[in-house]
């Protein structure tokens, strides 16, 4: 279910946005979407075509859990408010990493590939800043595994 509208403010609970212009996360929230999921519907598929955009949970929780070699879902995470997903697709453009589904009913924030690449390329130092909040997003989300 995609809701058009969304507050900027929602997106404050994500660390991608940090030190981001007031303007620049207005123009974020105008070029995404808010999506509303129910406990147990599914967001992405493991090895679906990438590129889709960045998910951003603004509310409730996102299991991600990836195949093993017998076909079983290992689970791999819980994301809750502020965590991001389907950056390592909009990174690279490859296949998606893992599967993803709510675990409770969840809001989101999905902003395109298209209006993500976009942004970046119209602006060079908010692309900067947007890239290195995804680094240190990803740098983080490393060191605590």
């Amino acid at each position: 279910m995609t809701d058009r509208a969304l507050d900027p403010a929602a997106l404050q609970v994500s660390p991608i946005v940090q030190d981001l212009p007031a303007a620049a996360v207005a123009e974020l929230a105008e070029r995404g979407m808010a999506l509303a999921l129910k406990s147990s519907d599914p967001l992405l598929f493991q090895d679906v075509r990438g590129g889709l955009g960045l998910f951003i949970v603004l509310t409730g929780s996102i299991g991600v859990y990836r195949r093993d070699d017998s076909g079983a879902e290992q689970p791999l995470a819980t994301l809750g408010p502020g965590d991001c997903l389907g950056e390592y697709s909009l990174l690279d453009g490859q296949p998606i990493s893992a599967t993803a589904r709510a675990l409770s009913d969840t809001r989101l924030f999905f902003l395109p590939s298209g209006q993500f690449r976009t942004v970046t390329e119209r602006d060079p130092q908010l692309g900067c800043l947007l890239y290195r909040n995804l680094a240190r997003y990803l740098v983080r989300r490393l060191r605590l595994q």
